[in-house]
């Protein structure tokens, strides 16, 4: 099948290392692969280090999920030798892959190439604090991203500070989820300032001194979804402090800001569900809100129900 455009093994959970000796025969038969799936394979490093030399003539693949697979450090690090010529790359999916913080320094040179990345996923790797600084470090190269995800990655207020710094140049994300980790208030609040403000494009388009335009103020019209609940460290006040901000990002269709414990649930006093009862009118696209694990007193309860009931788009309240 010399034609052949699209493979997806996902879940063929008996293949392992064995399947993929036998895979890399016949990947120099379909030179015009663009999207190769091989989640949840039971592949190990073995298997990666085995594949990955035959992937290297596959010029034009846009899309790879290798997710769910224990390829570790010399998995990746097979990987790594033919990433970079894989500069059509658009999607890249390395979710519970057993990356630790110090191969994210062998990983990141490879992504630096992938000029044309718009999604990439790392999560449920351990990549810490260390790992996520490394990423940031190169994010200006991936200016095409719209989706980056990066739950249970271990990540803490330390490491979010420096995905912040590099957020201005990441002009046209539309998805972003920290949820699942160890940030705090003031990691999650300065975050979501930052996501806040405008993207330097509509800063040119707009620009502030510039009488003749109306006066409203400007907005991240980018964003779509953001994750940021679940943390370990976040707070109801954290949280009221958010729902001050987020009126800003009316692209919204989702946005998780749950609480991190059922036993100790994040308290929003009724001024911060009232904010949040006001930001969700200004959120015209909204879809779904999820707050888990939240307690709040029943005045502000009251008023986040009806300002969802009262909403056009919101289909879920969770």
């Amino acid at each position: 099948m010399s034609l052949l455009e699209e493979l997806d093994l996902t879940g063929n959970r008996a293949l392992g290392d064995a399947g993929m000796e036998v895979l890399q025969v016949g990947l120099s038969s379909v030179p015009h692969l663009a999207v190769l799936c091989l989640q949840y394979v039971s592949t190990t490093a073995v298997g990666m280090s085995s594949l990955a030399p035959y992937m290297r003539h596959l010029v034009g693949l846009r899309e790879l999920d290798i997710s769910g697979n224990e390829i570790g450090d010399t998995g990746l690090e097979s990987l790594t030798t033919v990433l970079h010529t894989f500069t059509a790359m658009q999607v890249l999916v390395l979710s519970s892959t057993g990356i630790i913080p110090t191969r994210m320094s062998t990983l990141v040179p490879a992504l630096c190439k992938l000029t044309r990345l718009i999604k990439l996923d790392i999560s449920y790797n351990a990549i810490g604090d260390p790992g996520l600084e490394c990423l940031a470090a190169i994010l200006h190269h991936l200016t095409a991203m719209k989706v980056l995800v990066l739950h249970h990655t271990g990540i803490s207020d330390r490491g979010i500070s420096s995905l912040i710094k590099a957020l201005p140049h990441l002009v046209q994300l539309q998805v972003l989820n920290v949820s699942f980790n160890n940030i705090g208030d003031s990691g999650i609040v300065s975050l979501v300032q930052t996501l806040c403000q405008p993207s330097s494009l509509d800063m040119e388009q707009n620009p502030p001194g510039d009488k003749s335009l109306t006066t409203a103020p400007h907005y991240n019209t980018t964003l779509q979804e953001l994750h940021i609940g679940w943390n370990r460290g976040i707070t109801g006040a954290g949280l009221g402090r958010v729902a001050q901000l987020i009126s800003t990002l009316p692209a919204l269709t989702r946005l998780d800001m749950s609480g991190y414990s059922w036993f100790t649930p994040a308290h929003l006093s009724d001024t911060a569900a009232m904010d949040l009862a006001e930001a969700l009118p200004r959120l015209p696209a909204l879809e779904q809100l999820d707050l888990w694990h939240i307690s709040m007193e029943p005045a502000g309860f009251q008023a986040v129900v009806q300002a969802a009931e009262e909403h056009p788009t919101l289909e879920r309240l969770m």
